[in-house]
């Protein structure tokens, strides 16, 4: 069946990776067009500057493009081990890191509301981009998906963030070794949804995420959630993390005793993700998500300088199959 394409809608600004269309009644459309919709850095050059004009130049936004496969693969891994085979590397992938999540986070507090169209695949930052929009049209069959832990590494662009504030806020009186117990499932084992609503039982997608299964409909229907968010539209204002601190490390860990197929290198992930879920270490009761969301970046950054989670990303680029290691 065809469908509207982004493409056809009228230019507003570009590069060679990213272009910025016009969907009418003062709404854009942010489109990547690299493969798979990867997050190269002239992606990001064009959500800065589209940032820049938000609430001035347009009163909203919409994340679509026309690519059959997926809305976004997220980070391209190609681009990630050059980074690490270059001189400064993690310093390199921190950097990369924290422009993503500055940017993302810079788009989730915008003074105009942010609408994903998802389609296809949405793996990884591409999921993470997603996260961070005010609302999701997601097609029924979407792969939603934070698969980093099954290659040794952990979401870095605030998905264990949103992923944990998302348990918080379904159940606020929740304890804070449950509230990570629940965000740390869907992370540690990197599971693809199948659909759209086991995404939403993962918590992948909110509630109140729309799921709709014509693809034809799928720009209009985001656009139009977009409008809709528009009169009195504030921005979500960043909100205090209860952490369990280091003794919840082992809380979480607990619940994998028993699983003997977990190598070495898969408990040292565990912990290292169970450290960013609990806050790190700390003695405070609360964090900010900037401050969890630092414990990413710091812990993505120590994964992939080592030798063990290197071999599974060539791994993974070499066959397109996890490297059990």
């Amino acid at each position: 069946m065809t469908h509207p394409l982004v493409a056809d809608l009228p230019v507003l600004a570009g590069n060679d990776m990213a272009t910025l269309h016009d969907l009418g009644d003062g709404v854009v459309c942010f489109r990547a067009h690299t493969k798979m919709n990867t997050f190269d850095p002239g992606v990001f050059d064009l959500m800065e500057d589209t940032l820049d004009q938000a609430g001035r130049s347009y009163q909203a936004m919409v994340l679509a493009n026309d690519d059959p496969r997926a809305f976004s693969a997220g980070a391209d891994l190609t681009f990630f081990t050059r980074m690490i085979d270059s001189p400064g590397g993690a310093e390199k992938i921190s950097a990369y890191g924290q422009r993503g999540q500055g940017l993302f986070v810079r788009m989730m507090r915008a003074p105009v509301p942010v609408v994903a169209a998802v389609h296809g695949f949405a793996l990884g930052g591409g999921c993470e981009f997603q996260m961070h929009a005010d609302a999701t049209i997601a097609l029924a069959d979407a792969g939603i998906g934070l698969p980093e832990a099954g290659i040794g590494l952990v979401p870095g662009w605030g998905g264990c963030t949103r992923m944990y504030a998302r348990m918080l806020v379904a159940d606020p009186a929740a304890d804070p070794v449950m509230l990570a117990r629940r965000a740390f499932g869907p992370l540690f084992s990197g599971r693809i949804a199948v659909d759209a609503s086991e995404a939403r039982d993962m918590g992948l997608l909110r509630p109140s995420d729309a799921v709709i299964s014509d693809r034809g409909e799928l720009l209009a229907t985001a656009k139009a959630r977009a409008l809709s968010l528009v009169p009195g539209y504030v921005p979500p204002a960043p909100i205090a993390l209860p952490v369990a601190g280091d003794p919840g490390v082992g809380a979480i860990l607990s619940a994998l005793e028993g699983q003997g197929d977990l190598s070495d290198t898969d408990l040292t992930v565990a912990r290292k993700l169970a450290h960013i879920l609990t806050g790190g270490a700390t003695a405070a009761a609360t964090v900010t998500e900037a401050e969890m969301m630092a414990l990413e970046v710091q812990t993505l950054a120590e994964l992939v300088s080592w030798a063990p989670v290197r071999a599974r990303i060539d791994h993974m680029l070499a066959t397109g199959q996890r490297l059990r290691n």
